[in-house]
């Protein structure tokens, strides 16, 4: 009896002591880093956009300046690495510059003449423009009709009391030759036209180079008839006429009632690429941004 409970124990024994050994777990281990280039962090950035540089060489109608300055100062505010350069020398000289390729870009208050001088510019119109007549403030005459002032133009009218105003003799201003307003004007008024002496402006009249000038001279002369941009005038200086007893607004010119208006364009030399400047300005003045400019100088928008 003794004898079968040893062997049960030793028995026992063995089993437990095999147990251990077999079932032994080998302790875990770290593998090692795999040798993989980390994929770079995704960038949810938009692209960078280039950014506009170089020197847009425009120049041309003097009539254009304040809406232009206004346009090329905030567009050159929104790209400070483009310089937009802008010699008020009127139309004449803007279609010339352009045809030569002195201008990128020029500017016209007139449209393009169609006897082949100025063949070879696209003209992109961006606005549209009153021509207001002015007198000094204390003139008492309130309205003139397309006669009436075509008379005057030409010295068949040299007194203000033939039209309703004071005694004095009537001091005519008018633009240079090459001027877009002046081109517009005689245009819709009926002076000027070819072979026509009849039609000719006063020799006496007084000629000035841009569109200031006819304002400061017209202010300093209560004799004085002249005529510019409606987008130019200073009310303060200068009193505007009524052109067939229509008074210039904004108002009158939108509906059409006003009938001295004419277009202000952009000139680009046909077959020639502009830079991408040249051509993000011509974008910007006649998209959403520029237009919105060119109402609040009293201009309509194309």
């Amino acid at each position: 009896m003794k004898k079968t409970i040893g062997i049960v124990l030793i028995a026992l024994l063995l089993a437990a002591v095999m147990a251990g050994c077999g079932a032994t777990t080998p302790p875990a281990t770290t593998a090692p880093a795999a040798n993989v280039t980390e994929a770079p962090a995704a960038n949810n950035t938009e692209a960078p956009v280039s950014i506009l540089a170089g020197i847009v060489k425009t120049g041309g109608s003097t009539s254009v300046e304040k809406v232009m300055n206004a346009l090329r100062f905030q567009f050159v505010e929104d790209n400070p690495g483009v310089t937009v350069e802008y010699e008020a020398n009127g139309s004449g000289d803007g279609i010339k510059n352009t045809i030569s390729g002195q201008y990128e870009l020029g500017h016209s208050s007139r449209e393009l003449k169609t006897d082949g001088t100025e063949d070879g510019l696209t003209a992109i119109a961006y606005a549209i423009d009153g021509i207001a007549i002015v007198v000094h403030p204390d003139n008492g005459v309130e309205s003139l009709t397309k006669d009436q002032i075509k008379k005057i133009y030409t010295g068949e009218i040299k007194n203000w009391s033939e039209v309703g105003g004071e005694d004095g003799l009537v001091t005519v201003i008018t633009r240079e030759e090459s001027s877009g307003t002046r081109a517009a004007f005689a245009e819709i008024v009926g002076l000027e036209k070819k072979d026509d002496d009849a039609t000719k402006i006063v020799a006496e009249a007084t000629t000035c180079g841009d569109t200031g000038t006819v304002q400061t001279t017209v202010a300093g002369n209560n004799k004085a008839i002249g005529y510019l941009s409606y987008s130019d005038v200073n009310e303060n200086a200068v009193k505007t006429v009524k052109y067939e007893d229509v008074a210039i607004t904004v108002e009158t010119l939108k509906d059409g009632s006003y009938k001295l208006m004419r277009e202000f364009f952009l000139l680009t030399k046909d077959g020639e690429t502009l830079s991408e400047a040249a051509q993000a300005f011509v974008d910007f003045v006649t998209g959403t941004e520029g237009q919105a400019i060119v109402a609040a100088n009293k201009l309509l928008p194309k």
